[in-house]
């Protein structure tokens, strides 16, 4: 979730024995907010690909979440990075799914992936949201997003950083492109 349309997170794998070592910390030290299943929807218009460059920096993607979908989009700076350090998200709750995909189509656009994850969503003095997610086809993961306006990208990164540290993760480097590049490098879309 973007805090006033900007969103700042890390996002790092995990094996399994460190996702249950780190779900059992955050169970003692952070406030437990909800389980959620998840499914997202990938697309990219046919007349301007975002795959076009060597690092994808624009996601629009139709989002599945408990009984409501969201249309939105993401912009990750800096462009064209392997890693990026935060993007401008825009979200909109959209009532009817599939008029929303038939709209998309008649915009040319394509659907590149889809992917599947369970989701434990975890708050932080209310200034961070951890996400533990299982990705289907991916693995595990961590998420640790800002909640709160830290005053520079950059103090938030090292919010983040301070904050994993506790969790014995060092880490510093987000997963490049987020899930869907996973998944697209995963099924040979993407370098």
């Amino acid at each position: 979730m973007a805090h006033n349309n900007q969103e700042i997170e890390l996002k790092l794998p995990l094996t399994r024995e460190q996702f249950d070592k780190v779900s059992k910390k955050l169970q003692k030290i952070a406030k437990f907010v909800k389980f959620c299943h998840q499914i997202d929807d990938y697309f990219t218009p046919t007349y301007k690909s975002f795959l076009l460059a060597k690092y994808p920096y624009e996601w629009l993607s139709i989002r599945k979440r408990n009984g409501k979908v969201v249309l939105n989009y993401k912009h990750w700076y800096p462009e064209n990075a392997k890693y990026t350090t935060h993007c401008d998200e825009y979200d909109t709750e959209v009532g009817d799914v599939e008029q929303l995909e038939k709209i998309l189509a008649a915009l040319s656009f394509r659907n590149l992936v889809t992917f599947e994850k369970k989701r434990s969503v975890f708050l932080y003095q209310n200034s961070l949201e951890i996400a533990l997610d299982e990705v289907k086809e991916l693995g595990f993961f961590i998420e640790v997003e800002t909640m709160k306006d830290f005053g520079s990208v950059e103090e938030a990164r090292r919010e983040i950083i301070k904050f994993t540290k506790t969790l014995d993760l060092l880490g510093t480097r987000t997963v490049p492109g987020g899930y869907a590049a996973a998944l697209m490098r995963q099924k040979g879309l993407v370098k």
